[in-house]
């Protein structure tokens, strides 16, 4: 019985974050918990559990009255994230295995999102920008630093959903992930480190703009 329930919350959650994802919800959203079981079609216990889960990674907040509602964003705490995940890929760029035994794998998801950038299939173009980081996280050996990035890639991915939409972005970001793996084929691991920061900043830039045009208002809903 309580296997059983944990499955339920579990596919809660998951359901949860890909509404986020999807823009289902959004940063600042309430989440009413009658309307959600209905919409899950689940009882108010596994729902409660997902959000308790949601609330300890940050991505769900509780005001004092009790009221539960999607993370508030601001541009602070884009920057900050930013600066979170440049300093952790720091990190876990120093960690990568010296035999590059990655590379190949770097190069098959290039290539990839070459011809998905060709064919115009931008989503699954910005899919493959995530893998290409899990590719790189994996062979860091690093289990609790890429436990962190998760969480912040997860909020990082939700802002990025609309900013990537434009085509140049997507296209830039390639043509930078492929000057990433020059760096790494060439085993300039501090170059790749300064060439990724100036990577993450202009993702920021570009997720900031989108920001300051859209979602001015998300911190101005009710609490």
């Amino acid at each position: 019985m309580v296997k059983n329930r944990k499955n339920i919350s579990d596919n809660v959650y998951e359901a949860i974050r890909e509404h986020l994802l999807s823009q289902e919800l959004n940063f600042g959203d309430k989440i009413v918990e009658l309307d959600y079981c209905q919409k899950l079609n689940v009882s108010r216990t596994p729902l409660r559990e997902a959000i308790k889960q949601l609330e300890i990674e940050g991505i769900i907040e509780r005001a004092p009255n009790g009221r539960i509602k999607v993370m508030s964003m601001d541009e602070k705490r884009i920057d900050e994230i930013f600066q979170i995940r440049i300093a952790l890929e720091d990190i876990i760029f120093n960690n990568l295995s010296k035999n590059n035994e990655f590379i190949p794998k770097l190069e098959a998801n290039l290539k990839l999102t070459e011809f998905q950038i060709k064919s115009k299939n931008w989503n699954e173009a910005r899919k493959l920008f995530s893998e290409f980081n899990k590719i790189l996280y994996s062979h860091s050996g690093l289990e609790f630093t890429i436990k962190i990035l998760k969480y912040y890639n997860f909020i990082l991915e939700k802002l990025r959903y609309n900013s990537l939409k434009r085509d140049t972005r997507i296209v830039e970001a390639y043509q930078e992930h492929l000057i990433l793996l020059e760096y790494f084929k060439n085993n300039d691991i501090e170059n790749a480190k300064i060439f990724n920061k100036e990577h993450l900043l202009r993702s920021k830039e570009s997720i900031m703009s989108f920001y300051k045009q859209k979602y001015k208002n998300f911190n101005k809903k009710d609490s």
